[in-house]
């Protein structure tokens, strides 16, 4: 195994991929396949800001009353550790701000989740310029305050949830393609759902570029409006794509760009929006 220590560009994106990006349920915890060695990790710091006008009622996209607007921002600290070479922990913790105008005229802004996996490589395949490998991780979700969650403008939907993950990666050269599939056990009223996430990532001197395919599938729910319906049981559905650029600044730390868009939905907001941040390795 080459050493961590040489730092791969594409690996620091690899990394910040479960740093920026939406703070939303299901999001925050879409892994790639690249793992730290042992006894060496990262600790990433993002900012996000996303905005919408028209929303999802159940399939139907509607305007939000009174031509108002939602806004969501947040500081999302992050971290990975190697254990092993093969076995990583990786926590997410995101500071979440979710306001509204005449829309809604809604806002909460707090502590969301606290979420952690471990993560274990278990298929290393290499040949020449080329590598194959799954990695599958679990770990927890839980609400790290108790904040407002049934509301149609909120920081989350208040649940304790089991994360699974299962990831292939191929790599070749300065390439490489990533694609997750997952399944989160949900608490509360809220419905599981399937995490699908795929990343397209290519390496140039010391700028990473990616594009990447979110698709969060609910396990059943409620729409809006249906008769005793609740915000955190809601069908919450949300496709989006989005594109992402790392420059390393040294061995030991790098800055990265991230920009994404909503293409469907089911009782969510059609948002776009963007993320900077950092990445320190030690």
């Amino acid at each position: 195994m080459s050493s961590y220590r040489r730092f791969r560009p594409a690996r620091a994106i690899g990394c910040l991929a479960l740093a920026l990006g939406s703070a939303a349920p299901g999001f925050a915890l879409d892994l790639n396949g690249f793992q730290p060695a042992a006894g060496q990790g990262d600790i990433a710091l993002s900012y996000t800001f996303e905005s919408y006008d028209e929303f999802w009622f159940g399939e139907m996209k509607v305007p939000v009353p009174n031509g108002g607007e939602v806004e969501t921002t947040s500081f999302t600290l992050w971290g990975q550790y190697g254990l092993t070479d093969d076995l990583a922990l990786v926590v997410n913790l995101p500071y979440v701000d979710a306001d509204s105008d005449n829309g809604f005229g809604l806002s909460e802004s707090d502590l969301q989740d606290l979420s952690a996996l471990l993560r274990y490589r278990f298929v290393d395949v290499r040949g020449g310029t080329t590598r194959h490998s799954l990695v599958a991780a679990a770990g927890g979700r839980v609400p790290a305050t108790s904040y407002v969650d049934n509301s149609p403008v909120d920081v989350g939907d208040g649940s304790s949830d089991v994360l699974f993950r299962l990831v292939y990666q191929f790599e070749n050269g300065p390439f490489y393609f990533s694609q997750q599939v997952g399944y989160d056990v949900r608490g509360g009223d809220s419905p599981d759902g399937y995490p699908l996430y795929t990343e397209i990532g290519y390496t140039f001197g010391r700028v990473t570029a990616t594009g990447y395919y979110l698709d969060y599938i609910a396990d059943g729910g409620s729409d809006i409006g249906d008769p005793g319906f609740t915000f955190t049981g809601n069908k919450d559905e949300t496709t989006r794509v989005g594109g992402k650029l790392y420059g390393r600044v040294n061995d030991r730390f790098g800055v990265s760009a991230l920009f994404f868009t909503t293409l469907d939905g089911r009782n969510s907001g059609d948002a776009s929006g963007w993320s900077v941040g950092g990445v320190a390795r030690f």
